[in-house]
Parts: structure tokens; C-alpha cells; sequence
């Protein structure tokens, strides 16, 4: 079977059991004998390293609402509530995971179909999926692995909370911790984020891993 669609007809199996899961309790819930540990706790064990990687071109969709709206994100096991405050953006990736991001990022990092600039008037129109492209960014990324056995709990800088390797959802070998390159080329520690394991050589370059 296609991985594409082996991917999202499990990601539909399991959307059930995952929101339910989330609908009844907010409490986070680990594999048995996880690790779990914050950010911080894990980027201070001297045997992790970053490696340099980059974004593949690729294309996802965009929207931003007109009234508020809540929804799950089956591989990040995370749950997002999205108003029409004129700056966060919805993006839909090639698996049906959505997550957001903010308009002037949305902007910077993506163009349409085209090639074209992605203008502010491009989602005058709200509560309509539009398709953009990501833009290839080769080595301007940092990324690390998280094995299986091990959760990582990141705060994002745009508050919400997420973790690595949580249960009832695939991760291939393990997530991915992501953040951008600053201005003297090292990881940009105060915007880092989440990528599922399965995910992660379909979005971004990936050999830098050792």
C-alpha cells in the first residue's frame, strides 16, 4: 500500500481514540517506563546533538476563520482553539494534520502555487482552504532526535504544549525536536517545536542525521 495512504488511513482510525482520549481528560498519558522530562532537562544531557537540516518544498493548505474554532492534531496528540483575531493561520499538511501559525510567518515561509507572494488580502476571505507551497530552505533549521522511550515536553513560543512520543499514535523511531537557525547559525532555542517521527523526512532534508 502507498505510505501516503496507509499514513492518513491510520491517522483516520485513531483520530476517534485520540479525541475521545483528550475530550474526557486533559491529562497527559505516557507509555509505560517513558522517560519523561522538559526541554530544558533534555537539551542539558551532554549526548544530544542538533543537527542542521532544512525544509523541502512542499504543498499544504491555509485558512483563517471567521468565528472560533477548536481542533485536534492526531499526530502531535496536541488540541488547538483558533479565533478570527486577523493573525493566526490554520495550516492543513500533506497527512490531514493541521496546526497554526502566524500570518507574517505564513507569509515569509510559503508562496502560492505559483511562485507568487502570499499577500494579508489572500484570506480576506475567511473559512476557505487556500493552497500555498512551502518554501525549500536547505540548512536553516536545527532538529533532534527523541528516541521512543523518552517524552519531551516543550512549551512553543507561541504557547501552547506539546510532547514528544506519546502513546496510541505512530512515530516511526521517534519525534523530532525543530527550531530555526539564529543569526550566528545555532539553534534558536527560544522557538523550538514538535515534529511527528513518521512525518519528519517527508517536511524536512534529512541528511544531517548521524
Amino acid at each position: 500500500m502507498n505510505r501516503k495512504i496507509w499514513m492518513k488511513t491510520l491517522i483516520f482510525l485513531l483520530t476517534a481514540v485520540t479525541a475521545l482520549s483528550c475530550a474526557e481528560s486533559p491529562k497527559i498519558e505516557y507509555a509505560p517506563g517513558q522517560t519523561v522530562l522538559m526541554l530544558d532537562e533534555y537539551l542539558a544531557q551532554d549526548r544530544k546533538a542538533w543537527f542542521l537540516t532544512g525544509k523541502k518544498e512542499h504543498a499544504v493548505e491555509a485558512m483563517m476563520v471567521s468565528e472560533e474554532i477548536s481542533f485536534h492534531n492526531d499526530l502531535e496528540v496536541a488540541d488547538y482553539t483558533v479565533t478570527d483575531d486577523g493573525t493566526t493561520v490554520i495550516l492543513k499538511g500533506t497527512f490531514g494534520e493541521m496546526w497554526i501559525s502566524k500570518l507574517p510567518k505564513v507569509i515569509s515561509a510559503y508562496t502560492k502555487p505559483d511562485g507568487s507572494e502570499i499577500r494579508e488580502d489572500d484570506f480576506a476571505d475567511r473559512d476557505i482552504w487556500i493552497d500555498i507551497i512551502t518554501r525549500a530552505e536547505p540548512e536553516t533549521y536545527y532538529a533532534m532526535h527523541v528516541p521512543l522511550n523518552i517524552s519531551v515536553t516543550v512549551i512553543t513560543a507561541w504557547g501552547d504544549e506539546l510532547h514528544t512520543n506519546l502513546p496510541n499514535v505512530p512515530h516511526g523511531n521517534g519525534d523530532y525536536l525543530v527550531c530555526r537557525t539564529d543569526e550566528k547559525g545555532q539553534p534558536d532555542l527560544s522557538d523550538v517545536w514538535v515534529l511527528n517521527g513518521m512525518i519528519f523526512p517527508e517536511y524536512y532534508d534529512t541528511d544531517g542525521i548521524t
